[in-house]
Parts: C-alpha cells; structure tokens; sequence
C-alpha cells in the first residue's frame, strides 16, 4: 500500500527507488507526519494513533488499520471504509487495494462535496497538486542571509576571469541610469563608485528629477570632470519618469541601474559585463551587502515561479541588455514604488534573470524619510502583483461542458478549510452543476492543510482549481480567477459565505432584469441576524450598511431596490460591465478593493443594484453584535469616491415601519460606517392593538436547525398573530439576545432544549412544549406568563413552586396538516416514523416494531446506523409534505423524551398526524387519551405493542376517525393558540400600564 510517487511528491524530492522511498518514510516521514498514500491522512485519525504514528511504529499502525475500529471513521476526504461493503475485507489492510493504474470505486465519505471521482484520475489530482504546493513551499527563501560564502565567490569569478574587457576609448558597452532628486549630498558617493569601475567603457546619465537643491550642480560639476558622465535636466515626473528618459539616451549594448544614494563596489561592471557575455544571457544581477547595522546580504538563484511570491532581485545590481529592455517598455510611469519589482516580473515572463554569486553592491538600508520605500504606500506592491500575475496561474484541470455555465462562482480559499468545504458542497447542492462553475483560489498555507482542500474538492466534475505560491489579496486572487471564469455572470463570495437552498437561482434572476448589474443575497452572521441589506452612501462616513443587527422578517419588508452600495462579502456582478470596469483595483490590501469596485460600478451608470431577499447567505465570520470592522488607513486612501446617496437612509428603515432618531458616530468615520439608532413607527396605529413579537426558539440557524420542529412550529404561530395584525420576528437559538432587542414589545419563549432569558421591561412569555426536566424554579420566576403543553406541570408548578402556569397544549396547521383524497387500494405505507434518532438504539418505538418484525418506513438522518438501510426511505422530508405521508400510512409511530412522557407532554407529531387523518401508536404520556379520543394508541410493553399491532380494530372506524380529525383541526390550531396568546399579553400590558402589580396574573 505504500505509493512511492505520491510520497515522493509529498517530500519534494526523487527517490533512487521504491525501497529507498520506504526506507525515508519510516525513518523521517512517519516522524514529520507524512503520508504513504494518497488516500491517508493523518488528520482523521484518534490521537493516539497519530502519536504512535509520529513515533515511526509502523507494526502499531498495520494492526490498527486493520481493527474494527479503524472503520469507524474516515482514513481521509476521500475514503472512508464504512462504505465498503465486499465480502473479504474484516482484517485486511484496506488501502493495499488502490493501487497504481488500478480503477477501483472510492468509497467516498457522504460529505464529499460532488460525486465519487475515479480512483486513478483523483490520484493523479493529488499528486499533481502535492508536487505543485510542495514546490511553492519549498521555494520560498529568506529574502536577507546572515551570512556569505566567499569560497563560492572565488569559484565564480575564476570561471568568467577569461571574458575580456571591453577597450577604454571604445563606445560604452554598459549605459548607467542614475535618477536623482534632491541629492546634491548623497549622490557624491554614487558618482565615485561609478568612475572606480574596473570595467571603463561605460556612460554615467543622471537624469535630475527636478531637483530644487543643488544635485544639477553636483553632476555638472563632475560631468566637467570625466566625458563619460551625462546630466539630463527633467520637470519632477517620478522616477519611472526619469529612468526611461534615460532608458531613451543610452547607447551602450548594456543597461544598469544606480540610486543616487548607493555604490557598487569596482569590479561591479566588470563581472555583469563578463557573466551575461559568457552565458548570452538577456539579464542578470548579483549580491548584495546590506548597511543597515547588523551583516546581511541578499542574492541567490531565484525562479520565475519564486518571483510571483516576493522581489528578490535589486535594481541596483541588475543589468539588463538594453534591446531588451526597451521592447518591455521600460518602467511603468503609472507606478509610484515597487517599480523595480514589475520590471523583474516583466523580465521573467519571456525570460530568465541569471544570478551571479559576487557582492556588486554595498545598499544603504537606512530610515531616511525621502526615501520612496518611506513616502510611498506599501500598497504599490499589491498593485505591482495584480498587474503582472493574473496571467501566471491556470487551473490544474479544465473540465469540458456541453453548455457555458451562466454562473460562475469564485471563491479564494486562505484558512478556514473546513467551512469552505460545507460552503462549496451547498452551492453543488442547491444549483444545476451544468449552469454553474467553481473557480477556487486556493491560497491556504500549510502543504497539509492545501493537500486535505485538493482532495475534498476532487469529486467537483465542473471544478477550476488554481493553486496560488502565496496569499495575495482579494482583489489578486478574484482577478485571476475572473481571468478563468467563463460563466455570463460572476459571483464573488467569501470562503465564510454559506449559500443557503434556493439563494444563487434568486440571484440570477435578479441578473435577468437588463436594468440591473449586480444583486447580492440577505447577508446574515451565523446567528441569523441581519449583516447587510446593501448599503446606503452616507455624507460623515462610510456607507450604512442597512437593517444590520435586525431579524431577517425585517429585512425583508425592504424591497432592496434603491441601494448604494452592496455587501463586499458576497455579491454577483454581470461579466460585461466587470471586464469594461478593469476588474478589482489591486492597490487595495484588503475587502476595500470590493467597495471600491462597487463605488465605481455604481457610478458608471451600468444599472442598478438589488438586494434579494428572498435569497439568504450566512457570513460566518460577521458578527452583527460587534462593531464593524474597519478598513485598514492606506486602504482608504485609495477608496473611489461614493456617490451621492440616491435615497437616505431615513427613507428605507421607514420602509419597514422604523425611524431612524439618530446616528452613532463610529470612532474614525472615515474607516467605518455609522450607525442608525432605530425606534418603531407609532403614527397610523394602536400601539396596543398592534404588538411587535419575538418569538424565540431553540433551534440553529443552520441546515440542521431547520429540521428541527420548532421551525416550522413557530412560523406556524408568527403567521396566525400576523393575521390578527400583529408584526411578529422569530429568532434562533444563537440570536436569542437580538442586537435590536428593544424593538420589540412581547418576547415569546418556545421552551425546549434551550433557556432563553427574558427581556426587562418587555411582556415575556414562556410557553414549555418540551424538556420539562431542564426548567428551573429560578427560570420560571423571571417571566411574567407561564403557559405549558401539559396540565399535570402545570398543576406541579401552580401547588409546589407556587407560580401561575396556564395549561397551553401544542397545536397544528390545518392549512398544511388535513386528510388528503383517499388513496386506491392499500396505504402506501405499513408503519411510519418520521424524526431523528437517539442513542443507543435510535428511537424504542422504531427498535421494538423492527423487532416484532414489522415492516417500518424511516424518514430521518443517520438512522443506518440503528436500523437496516433498507428501511430508510430519505434522511429529510419537507414539512409541507408530512401530510401526504401520514395519510397514506396504516399507522404512524411516535414517541417521547423520558420527561416529557413522564410529564404528559404530549409532542407536536401527534397532532399533526391525527390532523391529517392518522392512526398512531405512542408511548403512554398522561392526556392523551382525553385530547386524540382514541385515535392514539399507547402502549408499555412490548406485549402490548404486540397485540395493538395485532388488532387494528381497536382504533376508530374511518368515520369516526375523520371527526377527531376534525376536531383537532378546529381546537388545537396555531389560530386558537394565537388568540389566547394575544389576549394574555394585551391583558398583562393593559395592566402594567394600569399601575397593577407585575407579578400578578390577569385572567385568562
């Protein structure tokens, strides 16, 4: 099982043979955490495999690979043995089975973003992508070494001592560029170094930048003294300016380039001279010694691939032929520093620059403020990068398509692997794969950490993945991504920036509109509070980012037209008026360089901007709580002008029924944006009439949240209180303590799994459905209504803990929960159980049906691991659809937790089954019999189970079945529920306001 070719890619290095591959991965490999095999990895394994691993005992890690335990966990993204079911596996070593040129099917972990790739395209995918990130890692060197070698020296300057010199009186051979501003001191030194040269045909031009001191003295001075020395006097244009002016008057076959304020040593010219005659090379340059109070020295043999990680090269000690470099153009005049860094990069697009291993050059490194590096923003570099690499990098495979994709998604992928992973695999979850490509920047450092992303993206068909030498920038990475995209659209997302079900379709659709150029989703923090609706320009600050910390039911009041600006973190722009714009502007360091992009296509008059609400994307790295991070000072220097607010921002929180009494004035408001203090809207209303609620419950806001129950439950209720005309926001577990808490007027806790606090100065409801065990005394004491799903709590709470609790059982939605058209023949189904289920055996009632041998239909997740897969018909079914599932079921299976049952709380599966016309049988919970009036069975034994199972004709006819259907229908509905819970609050707030004692109940 040992892969001598991957492990070979892994080290960055050949091996003479595959013994000697194996012999270095046991003495080094295993220490330094390596792996064998491309389907290995280390990562996913216990901890005490991994340390035992490290230690190099390879017989430990044999028998662990070959336990039972080993099964229980994926080997790696791509391999996980659960999902091998052949015969003759237990025991054997499981990896020896994929081998080179073997196709074997790969059993692949079930969230694997995509599908199963085969096995020996993904091992040539790895392995291509391990040698390419290894190379990167590798490849980067320190750009100053503390020390020197001059025994290499000597070994060089003896090999090119036999090139001859070219004659004094000759024509120059080497033409010096030396541009000066203001130097009239420094400049003296630079000169002599010149006129020392061994080598003595050459051209000295200084080209005066429009010096105001006395330089242009200084030069003709020297020029009186030595022909060879030229001063061409220049207005003050830059230096890029002034070298290619002198780029223009050089006659020699050979350029080099001198800072007024640095010297070369004498035989400089010489050993370039004889280094690029005897190579015929195009460029070269050499070491040099830096001054800057401690010994170091910069020069080494450096790639064209190393270049696009850092400069590593000095102007000061490059020469380059002069043909050469005047068909590059020379410098670019639009850049203010870094310029000697795009020169290189130019270089080595066509070419190589050799390196010549002698010190030609003593650099002053000093903090003299009229120095560029000084002046200038290091922000140049960025600039310099984004104009020279977007064309460096190409996919490491280009999928073939039957149709251009409409979208194109572009994601730089820098630490967070893992989120990253989830967020791809909702995009190819949600939208067609044909319509949509992926385009992933994969600037992760860490070999370990890029190899794991490479082979979780491997099974993407429509995938374009480049991997990057470094992390560069948004505005970088996004620009060579777009260079590759070819969809009509394109999405910028952050890899934070979770897509939820449905959002990119909402999102094109936006795009089919000619009037608009660019949508982004209803941006949330994980919590499910609202990050941005767009933004609105504002005159003292950055743009407002709108409806931040406000629950979603808010923002989408909002008809996210009208906006100014939209959110950096996510956003899809038409391709067209991105290229027409020049893309991202690199100068920027950070997110600023999406604003700006947005300031200036907003201005262009291209189209408008939309936010979609219906479209929802979660930032997990936003936090609507804090303050919003700023943009970094040299940023901003840069920022495109905002324009003109089209509406204020007055005028939209208006929109959705708030005023804005306010703003907050942010620390610096040049960096960040201020913030609208917001109250409710009373005028055209009743303040006592018309209530805000918040209803809150347990559930995440997550995938997995929303199947959790009390979605659905309390949407449920929100729409019956809106129809008595009532504003009504739900909440999820994490936004419990809303950032815009003080909107609201009635706060309702949906009591489950988790404790919400009340909030002072509000009507705060606690209605228990569930979990009676987790609430305390203390809990219910802090609330001013108190309603429970049982009447047995209820009685406990009202004679031991003395507090007024009101009996409140759960309830159902006709509208979705009703008998459906009778259907031919026999149920669809025998038994079914749709939830989750719960260690150790699943669920009781699930277990004891399969073990009385019945036949039992599952919807739920990770039921295969309690039950025969056979049984499970789908891991998730859409609440809307329950229905249909019930009523073409013989009977529907239902149980409790063990306090809810030992508390009569009877669960909401009940009366949504026997709303829709359901038989079912339970566990024993105390009530039930009084509410579903036979229609629900229970049971304490298996005995009994048996014999329910056994007659059927212990339930009610059909007849009677369709009037307790009926009657739950018309006495336990969110309407009815809605009405009680209305009329409590209103009666508490009428008697707050009345001056009556808060702790006292009102009447119900």
């Amino acid at each position: 099982m040992f892969d001598a070719e991957y492990y070979a890619a892994e080290c960055g290095r050949d091996f003479v043979s595959k013994t000697a591959a194996a012999r270095h991965f046991v003495q080094y490999g295993m220490k330094a955490g390596l792996s064998f095999h491309p389907l290995f990895d280390l990562g996913m394994f216990p901890a005490p495999v991994r340390d035992r691993y490290k230690t190099g005992d390879v017989e430990s890690l044999l028998a662990y690979l070959r336990s039972p335990e080993s099964r229980e966990h994926p080997w790696s993204w791509l391999f996980d043995p659960a999902g091998l079911d052949e015969s003759g596996t237990a025991g054997s070593v499981l990896l020896s089975r994929y081998r080179p040129g073997k196709a074997r099917a790969l059993p692949v972990p079930d969230k694997l973003p995509g599908s199963a790739p085969a096995w020996p395209a993904v091992r040539a995918i790895v392995i291509a992508h391990a040698l390419t990130a290894k190379t990167y890692e590798v490849g980067k060197k320190p750009l100053r070494l503390p020390t020197w070698s001059e025994v290499t020296e000597k070994e060089w300057l003896q090999s090119v001592k036999h090139v001859p010199l070219a004659s004094n009186g000759s024509a120059p051979v080497v033409s010096i560029v030396m541009p000066a501003w203001n130097r009239e001191t420094a400049i003296l030194d630079a000169i002599e170094s010149v006129r020392q040269q061994s080598l003595k045909a050459w051209e000295l031009i200084v080209v005066d930048d429009g010096s105001t001191d006395g330089t242009r003295d200084v030069v003709r001075a020297y020029a009186l003294l030595d022909s060879r020395i030229r001063l061409i006097e220049a207005d003050h244009l830059g230096v890029c300016a002034a070298r290619n002016r002198g780029i223009e008057e050089a006659r020699g076959d050979f350029l080099a380039f001198l800072d007024s304020d640095n010297t070369w040593r004498p035989d400089f010219l010489r050993n370039m001279h004889a280094g690029l005659i005897a190579s015929g090379g195009q460029a070269g340059y050499s070491a040099v010694r830096m001054l800057n109070g401690r010994l170091e020295f910069t020069g080494q043999p450096i790639t064209a691939d190393q270049l696009l990680v850092r400069n590593y090269v000095d102007l000061n000690v490059l020469v380059v032929r002069t043909s050469f470099i005047r068909e590059l153009g020379g410098f670019d005049n639009s850049l203010r520093r870094w310029v000697d860094y795009d020169l290189v990069l130019r270089i080595t697009e066509t070419t190589s620059i050799e390196y010549f291993p002698f010190i030609g050059c003593d650099y002053v490194d000093d903090d003299n403020d009229d120095r560029i590096t000084r002046k200038e923003s290091g922000n140049w570099e960025y600039a310099v990068l984004g104009k020279n690499v977007q064309g460096r990098f190409v996919p490491d495979s280009v999928p073939e398509r039957v149709r251009v994709p409409s979208l194109s998604v572009i994601m730089r992928i820098t630490e967070n692997i893992d989120q990253a992973i989830r967020n791809v695999r909702r995009i190819q979850e949600t939208v067609d794969a044909d319509l949509v490509e992926l385009v992933v920047l994969d600037e992760v450092q860490g070999f370990r950490t890029s190899l794991r992303l490479r082979a979780a993206l491997a099974g993407l068909s429509g995938l374009k993945y480049i991997k990057l030498p470094r992390r560069y920038t948004e505005a970088i990475a996004y620009n060579i991504g777009s260079v590759h995209a070819d969809g009509a659209n394109l999405l910028f997302a952050k890899e934070n920036v979770e897509f939820r079900a449905g959002a990119l379709d909402k999102l094109l659709e936006q795009l089919d509109h000619p009037s608009v150029v660019a949508a982004q989703p209803l941006l949330t923090d994980p919590a499910g509070v609202v990050v941005s609706a767009g933004a609105v320009a504002h005159r003292n600050s950055l743009a407002v980012p709108l409806f931040r910390g406000l629950n979603i039911a808010d923002a989408r009041r909002h008809g996210g037209r009208v906006v100014d600006e939209l959110a950096p973190a996510a956003f899809v722009v038409r391709r067209e008026a991105f290229e027409r714009l020049g893309r991202f502007n690199t100068i920027f360091a950070g997110e600023a360089a999406v604003t700006d992009f947005l300031r200036r296509l907003g201005n262009s008059g291209a189209g408008e901007f939309v936010v979609e609400g219906a479209a929802v994307a979660v930032d997990h790295s936003a936090d609507a709580y804090a303050e919003h991070p700023s943009l970094s000072a040299a940023d901003a220097d840069w920022l495109s002008a905002s324009k003109e607010p089209a509406r204020p921002v007055e005028a939209h929180y208006r929109d959705i029924g708030l005023d804005v009494v306010a703003f907050t004035a942010p620390r610096n408001p040049r960096l960040q944006p201020a913030a609208p203090v917001v109250v409710r809207q009373t005028s055209g209303s009743d303040p006592a009439e018309r209530l805000r609620w918040a209803i809150k419950i347990g559930a995440e806001f997550s995938v997995g949240g929303d199947r959790w129950g009390d979605v659905p439950y309390a949407a449920d209720l929100a729409e019956a209180l809106t129809a008595r005309g009532q504003e009504v926001v739900v909440d999820r577990a994490a936004a419990l303590a809303r950032p815009s808490n003080h909107l609201d007027d009635v706060v309702v806790v949906i009591r489950g799994l988790h404790r919400c606090d009340p909030q002072p100065g509000k009507t705060n409801i606690l209605w228990a459905i569930s979990r009676p065990d987790l609430i305390a005394k203390e809990e219910l004491l802090e609330f001013d209504l108190i309603f429970g799903a049982s009447g047995i709590w209820c009685e406990y709470v009202r004679s031991e803990w003395g507090i007024e609790a009101h009996y409140l059982p759960q309830a159902t939605n006709p509208k979705r929960f009703h008998p459906t058209a009778a259907t031919e023949g026999s149920p669809q189904f025998d038994l079914t159980f749709v939830g989750g289920p719960r260690k150790p055996i699943g669920r009781k009632i699930v277990a004891d049906c399969v073990g009385l041998g019945q036949n039992v239909s599952v919807w739920g997740p990770r039921w295969e691991q309690f039950i025969p897969a056979e049984l499970v018909v789908a891991d998730f079914i859409d609440n809307d659809d329950l229905a249909a599932v019930y009523n073409s079921s013989t009977i529907v299976l239902n149980d409790h937790f063990e306090d809810m049952a030992r508390w009569g709380f009877a669960n909401n599966r009940l009366y949504d089954a026997v709303a829709s016309g359901a038989r079912v049988i339970s566990d024993d919970v105390d009530g039930i019999d009084e509410i579903f009036k036979g229609a629900v069975r229970t049971y304490a034994s298996l005995e009994q189970l048996a014999e329910i199972l056994a007659d059927p004709s212990g339930f009610p006819d059909d007849s009677e079945m369709a009037a307790i259907s009926q009657m739950i229908r018309d006495e336990h509905n969110f309407d009815k529920r809605a009405e009680t819970l209305l009329e409590a609050a209103r009666a508490h707030r009428k008697s707050v306001s009345d001056g009556a004692d808060n702790d006292s109940t009102p009447a119900l």
